[in-house]
């Protein structure tokens, strides 16, 4: 026997696009801490778009929930560029036509950093390196080499992952009685009268 589950996909529409404003996974079990990380303080990785890009193990970013400003692959302007994401998923909505018909892999777009922007998704998770003195900025407002820092999120907790994130595997390890994995997702708005949500896609031992 077999079951199927059918879920709603988590995101917002950007013009013929469709993908949340950030994807992850998340650990309750770090294999392999930094610093003073502890192994079972968990760990966990997050991309700009659809979880994908973290499924294919593409450049995502990696931190502890319990210390998100310690990110030791962004140790220098050089590593930050190698290490940064520059392309991410995105559902192509195929101008109401079933985006579906075709399967996911005909329909799954990767895009640009520059795409992000002009969706106005990208100042949630980007910051500029900026070409007048080569300083990582944590705005879009200047020019220069856009890098996904998620400094918006994690320095200045413009959205509460760290602490949501914590909470989820804490309770998940309890209800399970074993470290967990959970996937999920995050859209945030543009407009202060739509509020910002977390969305548990999936947990698991």
């Amino acid at each position: 026997k077999m079951a199927v589950i059918i879920m709603e996909m988590a995101g917002q529409e950007y013009n013929k696009y469709f993908y949340p404003t950030f994807s992850g996974v998340a650990q309750s079990y770090n294999y392999y801490p930094v610093s003073y990380m502890q192994r079972e303080e968990g760990i966990a990785f997050t991309a700009l778009g659809l979880g994908r890009t973290i499924v294919e193990g593409a450049k995502s970013l990696r931190f502890s929930p319990k210390y998100p400003n310690i990110l030791p692959q962004f140790y220098s302007i050089k590593s930050t560029i190698t290490n940064s994401q520059n392309t991410f998923y995105a559902l192509n909505l195929k101008n109401g036509e079933n985006p579906l018909r075709d399967g996911e892999k005909s329909n799954l777009e990767k895009l640009h950093l520059e795409d992000a922007e002009e969706h106005r998704s990208l100042k949630f998770t980007g910051s500029v390196i900026c070409e007048e003195d080569d300083i990582i900025r944590d705005s879009l407002k200047k020019k220069g080499k856009r890098i996904i820092t998620f400094s918006q999120v994690l320095k200045y907790n413009s959205f509460p992952l760290a602490k949501i994130l914590q909470d989820i595997l804490d309770f998940g390890k309890t209800a399970m009685g074993c470290p967990v994995e959970i996937e999920f997702a995050v859209n945030m708005y543009n407009s202060s009268l739509v509020q910002d949500e977390f969305c548990l896609l999936q947990i698991k031992p």
